[in-house]
């Protein structure tokens, strides 16, 4: 929609250029091909189901009394296959080694910082 992409091609034939030259944001869609459409749906769908069914998910689900946002890490699928997998929240373990005080006030900061964002 506005015309920023990536320089390589999508497919063989089609480039992201392509799609950004399509127009609006529904335009685009319907002008991926359907597999690029599945791959999108595939890999939602396998964060959908490690996020609701992780086998070691050491908290309830949300609905369950369980923390709002939180997403459980891929510990044990880097047990399993081995591959340096990357958590969705804080990929590289920046966080873990903060102490609450500090965590406190970084959230407070993003707190207001969401609040001053909400003021235009």
């Amino acid at each position: 929609a506005n015309g920023i992409c990536f320089p390589w091609g999508l497919t063989g034939q089609i480039s992201f250029a392509d799609i950004a030259a399509a127009g609006s944001p529904p335009a685009q869609w319907d002008a991926l091909p359907t597999a690029s459409k599945w791959q999108i749906f595939l890999f939602i769908g396998l964060l959908e189901f490690w996020g609701e069914g992780a086998a070691k998910c050491e908290t309830p689900h949300y609905t369950k009394g369980g923390k709002p946002g939180y997403f459980p890490p891929f510990d044990s699928l880097r047990e399993t296959i081995g591959h340096p997998t990357l958590d969705l929240f804080d990929p590289f373990g920046l966080t873990k080694k903060l102490s609450p005080e500090r965590k406190e006030k970084a959230l407070l900061a993003e707190i207001n910082n969401g609040r001053l964002a909400m003021l235009g």
